[in-house]
């Protein structure tokens, strides 16, 4: 069965309602005067859908539900208010463009236009909202050109997506989080291969709330602070200045020029050195925009010409940067055999430590049981006060050698490794995040893991001494009695 009578009936339907709404899952037509000619066309549209295998819609009168019977026999319904409600999940999946995507149909322009407008690229609305968090086709009636790019495809009902160039590599999620820093007053998501565009008409009425959240998404990532409360975004750039201004403003608007050199310069930024590349771009574009305004309104004027400078400078400034950096790593290496032998001494003082008070407690126990080597001195000191109390003694003495052991050790290996981090901000711009961490922190945790597990160690041990001690005269009763 063609669709076409169904979306003729559905026009006819609309035409005879008095407002429509259109969702992402569903389309409504609201009457305030129920009669004959809406009740067949209600009746031919549930036939058609039913042949077609998709959900037949739903038809209220008065929230009445009306079934085929009561459609066929209108009459005692005239002049009610009526409601249509039609699900389109599964008719959606008839437009499939990709083997695996989210698939969403709407039935007018004009419903599409309005779905949008409540739409945000850093959240999710509802649960009844898609994901946009991989490829998703949108099917719209009566468009007469798609545009898409990466993921996200707006396209006409028939009509066949374009895969986007290979070579547009854009960031995911997890690497603008790790550039730039976001605080929230709920979960956002930057996703710019969801929300870039790169073909297709991006002029058209359809395509300009779309490419606006795309200039929005993609100016997020080469920022170095991002702040949203209350659905209000303000960014901060640190350059040769340091300026906040909001990411949009209220009169921006026509963003279709932008976008391609907005991609150009994510792309560019997000290959090597984030960094580096970005603050270059921000050294340029914090003189330049002006404080009053958007970044995105400045980025319209001035984010062309950043990106050529940084471009130019990149090399320079990375031959530069060897020399300092070869320079930042012999001292950093020094630094970090001298941490690592900080660690050494620590594992080894916590031994020695160790050795010295277990030796100095058996002298003490030893002395203690000189000159009373036979049956009745022995048992005599064992149930003496006296001895109880030494012991006592030396079990305070084990719990606190062994607690401020710890302490000073924890203390120690703290202060060491934020040392070694305070180095790697030194590197931050000569070195990639990742070199840093798998060169400098990975052997420097290393050693912490193990400092960490002598400590546990030597903590139950004095635990276990310490218990022992206070519990000598038990102890050794119950050594005696096995023998």
């Amino acid at each position: 069965m063609s669709t076409t009578e169904i979306f003729r009936t559905i026009d006819t339907l609309c035409a005879l309602g008095s407002s429509t709404t259109e969702e992402n899952y569903r389309f409504q037509i609201r009457g305030l005067s129920f009669h004959p000619l809406v009740a067949d066309n209600c009746l031919r549209l549930r036939t058609l859908m039913d042949e077609s295998g998709l959900p037949t819609p739903t038809i209220q009168v008065n929230d009445q539900h009306l079934d085929d019977d009561d459609l066929a026999d209108p009459a005692q319904y005239a002049g009610m208010h009526w409601h249509l409600v039609l699900a389109k999940n599964d008719w959606a999946l008839k437009f499939k463009a990709r083997e695996a995507e989210d698939t969403l149909l709407f039935l007018s322009e004009r419903g599409f236009k309005d779905w949008v407008k409540n739409l945000d690229p850093f959240t999710k609305i509802n649960t009844l909202y898609p994901e946009f968090s991989g490829p998703t086709t949108i099917r719209v009636r009566g468009l007469q050109e798609g545009f898409g790019g990466p993921e996200l495809w707006v396209l006409p009902l028939e009509a066949e997506g374009k895969q986007s160039e290979s070579d547009l590599a854009l960031p995911d999620g997890d690497a603008v989080r790790g550039l730039i820093h976001i605080n929230a007053d709920e979960i956002i998501n930057i996703r710019p291969r969801v929300w870039s565009f790169n073909w297709g008409d991006l002029t058209g009425p359809l395509a300009g709330p779309l490419v606006r959240f795309s200039a929005i998404t993609l100016a997020s990532c080469l920022v170095q602070e991002l702040k949203r409360f209350s659905k209000h975004i303000e960014v901060t750039i640190k350059g040769t200045k340091r300026v906040s201004v909001p990411l949009i403003g209220p009169a921006d608007d026509d963003f279709s020029v932008l976008l391609p050199c907005l991609l150009e310069t994510v792309k560019w930024v997000y290959e090597e050195r984030p960094e580096t590349r970005l603050q270059l771009i921000m050294d340029r574009l914090s003189i330049d925009i002006d404080a009053n305004g958007s970044l995105l309104e400045g980025m319209k004027l001035y984010l062309a010409l950043a990106l050529q400078q940084a471009r130019d400078s990149y090399g320079f400034v990375i031959s530069e940067r060897k020399d300092a950096y070869h320079k930042e790593m012999r001292e950093l290496m020094k630094e970090m055999k001298t941490q690592a032998d900080l660690y050494a001494a620590k594992v080894r003082e916590l031994v020695s430590s160790l050795t010295r008070d277990v030796l100095g407690v058996l002298v003490l126990v030893g002395f203690s049981f000189i000159g009373k080597f036979d049956a009745t001195n022995i048992a005599t000191m064992l149930v003496s006060a006296q001895f109880a109390l030494l012991c006592k003694v030396l079990a305070g003495y084990l719990a606190f050698s062994g607690i401020l052991l710890l302490i000073t050790s924890e203390r120690d290996a703290s202060m060491t490794y934020s040392e070694v981090k305070k180095w790697l901000e030194i590197l931050k711009n000569y070195t990639s995040s990742q070199d840093a961490k798998d060169n400098v922190l990975a052997p420097v945790k290393r050693r912490r893991h193990f400092l960490w597990g002598m400590m546990i160690a030597i903590g139950i041990i004095y635990i276990l001494l310490t218990i022992s001690i206070f519990h000598l005269p038990s102890v050794i009763t119950s050594l005696v009695a096995v023998q």
